[in-house]
């Protein structure tokens, strides 16, 4: 993380696929309770303003889904089955588009992420399966609803930072449709790097 660069809110109100794409490869950090955790984005899946029945945006604004129309660059945080499921909004305030964060490399804070992940270092098989899904990562770095409509641009308690270190990492990177959704299924939204271990999903899906 150190030579890391903090995302302006520029890069978020770009359109939503591009936007996903090129979240792959760049640091998801999280400074809860004073506890560092950060890690690499190996997974996203994009939701779109238009034409796509599977945003939570899709039936209109709701107290719920408020965030989604707060300006480029804000967590929508929501709660899923007493779990939550960061997105960072794209485009521009009002049109109700964003991006989900399924899964990340974990590199920093491993310990802390093992403890926030039931306490119990057993009941993970191994630490690339610390954050391999929505709602695993959010568990491990801390993020709950205390976090929707957060300003990623602070670099404060929440943000996504893009290394400037000599050597950046190549990324190999897939689409498919993406996961989960029952609805717009069709749409090739899921953005991986491919093959990579921490990803979620079935294993021909990395």
């Amino acid at each position: 993380m150190r030579g890391s660069q903090l995302l302006a809110g520029e890069f978020f109100t770009r359109e939503t696929r591009r936007v996903a794409r090129e979240l792959i490869g760049k640091w998801l950090v999280s400074r809860i309770g004073g506890q560092l955790t950060a890690g690499v984005i190996v997974e996203t899946e994009a939701y779109l303003p238009r034409g796509d029945s599977a945003s939570h945006a899709a039936s209109g604004r709701t107290p719920r889904n408020e965030a989604m129309f707060f300006e480029p660059g804000r967590a929508y945080v929501y709660a899923i089955h007493a779990r939550f499921c960061f997105n960072v909004v794209t485009e521009a305030a009002e049109v109700g588009a964003a991006v989900l964060i399924r899964a990340i490399e974990p590199r920093v804070g491993l310990e802390v992420m093992r403890q926030r992940r039931s306490g119990r270092r057993s009941a993970i098989p191994s630490d690339r399966e610390l954050c391999s899904g929505p709602a695993k990562l959010c568990e491990a770095l801390g993020i709950d609803r205390r976090l929707d409509r957060h300003d990623l641009s602070l670099g404060k308690q929440l943000w996504i930072a893009e290394s400037t270190a000599s050597g950046s990492e190549r990324v190999a990177l897939r689409t498919t449709p993406r996961i989960g959704v029952t609805s717009a299924k069709e749409l090739c939204l899921r953005y991986v790097w491919a093959d990579h271990p921490a990803a979620s999903g079935p294993k021909s899906w990395r």
